[in-house]
């Protein structure tokens, strides 16, 4: 059950959240706005509406989280992304999605 719940509101933080939300985003980057593309994902979520609600009590502790897989989400949005590889709408989301829930607490 409370997976289900997880992943309902998980599924909430995902609008517009992202200033890079696809490959074709992504890939245009520069080496620091992927980084800070990374950054404004974990405040866009952390500071959503939703997100306030579901961190309030650890805020401090989720961005500290996410903050320490900024270079691991890094590599996984190149590697998503890369040159050949044919990728889903909305892969990078999913991806956060996964490291964003692994520092719910």
């Amino acid at each position: 059950m409370r997976r289900i719940v997880a992943i309902t509101i998980a599924g909430i933080f995902w609008t517009g959240a992202a200033t890079a939300d696809d490959c074709s985003d992504w890939t245009r980057l520069a080496d620091d706005a992927k980084y800070a593309n990374i950054d404004r994902m974990i405040e866009g979520h952390l500071n959503s509406n939703v997100g306030k609600r579901y961190t309030s009590e650890n805020a401090v502790a989720m961005r500290r989280c996410l903050q320490g897989f900024v270079d691991d989400l890094r590599a996984e949005f190149d590697g998503a992304c890369g040159p050949g590889v044919d990728s889903a709408m909305g892969v990078i989301d999913e991806i956060f999605d996964r490291y964003f829930l692994s520092c719910v607490q």
